[in-house]
Parts: C-alpha cells; sequence; structure tokens
C-alpha cells in the first residue's frame, strides 16, 4: 500500500539505487537530488515519475516538509551538512547511510538535535537489518551453545570503515554492549573507489569487550578476496559470508567434550548444526523495508541513530590508535581533540 508521504533521496550512486526503488514504491511521490547530471538522468531512465533536482535548494517550495521520508546516500563527509539542511526544511523523517557522520562530535550533534526537535533518525547497518544477531541468540539458546565469545573478520580490501562499521555495531549487538578499548595497525590508500579522495582503511583492530570477549577485524588493501566472519562459542563455530545470507553452525562432539570438559582440551567442531539460513533472520530487501518504514513511522528501532554514533566512535577509535601507536578507551568523548576531529571516511 502506498503511502501519502512524499519521498526524497539524496544521492543516486551504488548505494542510492538501492534505495530508490524502495522508496518509490513506499511513497506516493519521489524526488531525486544528485549534483552529477549522468547520475539524474541515470534516474530519470530508471524511475521516470520521479524528480530530479541538482540540490536540495532547488525543491524548496515543492512539497518538502514535516511528513518527508529522505534518505542521505553520499559520501560519509556529507551526511551531518545534509541532515541539518534537511531539519532547516522541516523535515522530520530521515534516513541516514552510514557512516552517519565523519567525526563522533558530528555525529553527537546529529543525535542531540534530532532528540530535541523530534526527528525520526535511522541509520543503514545492514547486519541489523537482517536480524542476525538475536536470531543467532536465539538459535544458540535452543541448542544450548551459550554465549558468544569472540568475533573474527577477514579478507581484502574491504575497509575497516565501510564493512568494518557493521561489523563492529554486530559485535557491540551480539556481546550486549559496546566495546572498552581497541588497538590497531589501520592504514590509509587513497584508493577508495567513491573518491579520492576519501580513504580505504587496511589493517587489523582488536576491540575489547567485557568478560575478555573480543572482536578483531583483519581487511588487507593488498588483496580482492571478500571478507569473511566466524562467530566461536565455548563448543561451537558459526561462519559466515560478507551479505550475511548463508550461515554454517558446527560445534564439537558432545560426547568428547564431556569426558574432558576442561576449555584447554581443544577439538575440532565436527557436529553440522545448520547450513543455510538462520531461523529469524531477514533478508537485505526485508530488512530495508523495514527500517524504512520504520523511520517513516517516527519509530526508529532496528537501527537507530545511537548505535550509529557508537559504531563512529568504535571505529574512528581503531584510526586513532594506529596513528598513535597506543590503545584507546571507548566511547570517544565528543569534546575531546580526537571526537571533534573529521575523517575523510565513507
Amino acid at each position: 500500500m502506498r503511502r501519502d508521504q512524499a519521498g526524497l533521496l539524496v544521492g543516486y550512486g551504488s548505494i542510492g539505487r538501492y534505495h530508490a526503488p524502495v522508496l518509490d514504491a513506499m511513497c506516493a511521490s519521489l524526488a531525486i537530488v544528485d549534483g552529477k547530471e549522468e547520475a539524474r538522468r541515470q534516474a530519470k531512465e530508471a524511475l521516470p515519475a520521479a524528480r530530479t533536482a541538482g540540490s536540495l535548494a532547488e525543491l524548496d517550495g515543492q512539497g518538502l516538509g514535516r511528513e518527508t521520508l529522505a534518505v542521505i546516500a553520499t559520501w560519509g563527509p556529507s551526511h551531518a551538512p545534509l541532515f541539518h539542511e534537511l531539519v532547516d526544511r522541516g523535515v522530520r523523517h530521515i534516513f541516514c547511510e552510514k557512516p552517519m557522520a565523519n567525526s563522533v562530535a558530528e555525529a553527537r550533534r546529529m543525535v542531540e538535535r534530532a532528540e530535541r526537535e523530534r526527528v525520526a533518525l535511522g541509520v543503514h547497518h545492514f547486519i541489523r537489518f537482517t536480524r542476525f544477531a538475536p536470531a543467532l541468540r536465539e538459535f544458540a539458546a535452543i541448542h544450548g551453545l551459550g554465549e558468544p565469545v569472540a568475533l573474527q573478520v577477514e579478507g581484502g580490501a574491504g575497509c575497516l570503515l565501510t564493512n568494518g562499521l557493521h561489523w563492529i555495531d554486530f559485535a557491540s549487538t551480539l556481546f550486549g554492549a559496546p566495546p572498552r578499548r581497541v588497538v590497531s595497525t589501520a592504514r590509509a590508500k587513497p584508493i577508495n573507489p567513491r573518491s579520492p579522495d576519501l580513504m580505504l582503511y587496511g589493517g587489523t583492530a582488536i576491540w575489547s569487550f567485557a568478560d575478555g570477549r573480543e572482536a578483531v577485524i583483519s581487511l588487507n588493501e593488498h588483496s580482492s578476496l571478500t571478507l569473511s566472519a566466524r562467530i566461536y562459542f565455548r563448543d561451537a563455530v558459526v561462519e559466515v559470508d560478507k551479505g550475511v545470507e548463508r550461515i554454517s553452525v558446527r560445534r564439537r562432539d558432545r560426547e568428547a567434550v564431556e569426558r574432558f570438559p576442561a576449555v584447554t582440551r581443544t577439538g575440532a567442531a565436527v557436529e553440522t548444526l545448520l547450513e543455510g539460513q538462520l531461523p529469524g533472520m531477514r533478508s537485505f530487501q526485508e530488512g530495508l523495508e523495514t527500517a524504512l518504514e520504520e523511520t517513516a513511522a517516527g519509530e526508529v528501532v532496528t537501527s537507530p541513530a545511537a548505535a550509529g554514533e557508537e559504531a563512529i566512535s568504535s571505529c574512528i577509535g581503531a584510526l586513532v590508535s594506529a596513528r598513535e601507536g597506543r590503545a584507546i578507551d571507548l566511547p570517544i568523548r565528543p569534546d575531546s581533540p580526537e571526537g571533534r576531529e573529521p575523517w575523510p571516511i565513507s
């Protein structure tokens, strides 16, 4: 059923193209803003009924208002300024691509303004959309796997920010609290396909959580292999692909564990509990639609702005750690020098 809300998409790049048809189906009308003429041409070709414009100012007086559902799908450094431009124009339903902002301080200002002016602000953390963390915890409870103890993500040039942000947010959701400290070897290269002004970060980061749990993300900018992830339980391991669409859950032989229960008597996970999609998960498409529906309704539950701020703090902490050669306590204070510093991230 189509809404009577107007839809607005700012940015018709590789990510904006995912949002456009969803917004078109949800909203009574759709406007697409992109500063590049070629992007506007492609948008008009794909969605002939949509209005296109080169800037938000071109749409002034053309129906932008409180009930407009706006999606920000541009490069990271422009997210916070666009959010404020939209709020200044009265828009109160905004969904923002990750990273929500390019500094901890800017993310905090977005959260505070959203709370103060009653703006429904959601962020695009796609693993949250899929319900992977709660579905995995439910599966673990059914099979008596206990608590998850570690996350390991590895692969090629996926970027500790571009993809790492999704996974550290997943780890925080899975472990039930954000990390307390990070140490990292993060390094920047100007090979980000979005722009030579945006960095792609390789290296390894280790985030420490309560009770000795850790999340380790190691992505090498010299390799083109896609990332994969493992979640460890005491006697089981979950393996997952980048899109979290195919899951493998295996555990150790239960009789062997009963005979030699000490955790130091390690062994292979030989019993397969699941191959395929985890029960209770959503597809990416279903998750995106749900997140946009929540934002449109003014009730952001799945991926709220606070989660965006938390993930940015965790990931920027890794960049600061590598630069300064020391562990960084988290969260980073927004009013600190590290919190105010902008980064070329997307």
